[in-house]
């Protein structure tokens, strides 16, 4: 049995992705640019610094990046106090309680950036579940390196081979393998492909569904 439980937050925990592309949509024009569904999946897990180098091999070095993520942040909140925002993954409901119930250790790994995450979780109603939650920006290496998921296992004292990772990221489940953990997979904006149903322990529907690893 798993001693702990590592989630990502963005796209598994709450549904941010697709709100994310929907805000990066709405604010590309302004600076004269677009973004495709497929080449947004390819930033999904990335720290702001690796998402950054996508951009610009995309979109060139000089493009408004700075712009457009201010533009896109202010839409994202803006969209959010509208009653637009994002709202809890399915299956959270049901997982949350559990955890609770059995006091099993929990941590958040997220590539997020502290305050962001902090923030995100705060107007979800999440940040007093997850006391220990670390972000991209609090390690050396961002997803798919495993720096992120072994300081989370560092800072709830148990040994990486008994903790379980949910991620919804390919970044994610290489980075959790890379830190020595089993993996469950909950799809969201990617589908699974082969090399994600080899390397994870599981791939699920919804986070309900996590519990019958947890027993």
């Amino acid at each position: 049995m798993f001693q702990a439980v590592i989630l990502d937050f963005d796209g598994t925990l709450l549904d941010t992705e697709q709100h994310n592309f929907r805000c990066w949509q709405l604010t590309a024009r302004s600076v004269g640019l677009d973004l495709t569904e497929d080449f947004y999946r390819s930033l999904v897990g990335l720290t702001i610094e690796d998402s950054n180098q996508l951009l610009r091999q995309q979109f060139g070095h000089d493009s408004p990046l700075e712009e457009w993520r201010a533009l896109r942040r202010e839409k994202f909140y803006q969209l959010w106090d509208d009653g637009e925002g994002p709202g809890w993954k399915a299956g959270l409901e049901v997982l949350l309680p559990y955890l609770q119930e059995r006091d099993l250790k929990r941590a958040i790994a997220s590539s997020s950036r502290k305050a962001e995450l902090d923030l995100k979780l705060e107007r979800s109603q999440l940040l007093d579940h997850f006391p220990i939650r670390v972000a991209g920006d609090e390690v050396a290496a961002g997803k798919p390196q495993p720096d992120v998921f072994l300081e989370a296992a560092r800072r709830l004292e148990v040994e990486p081979k008994d903790c379980l990772v949910v991620e919804d990221s390919i970044m994610g489940v290489i980075a959790g393998r890379a830190a020595g953990m089993a993996v469950v997979f909950v799809p969201d904006m990617i589908p699974p492909d082969e090399r994600v149903r080899q390397q994870c322990l599981a791939v699920v529907s919804s986070l309900d569904e996590v519990i019958q690893f947890l027993v």
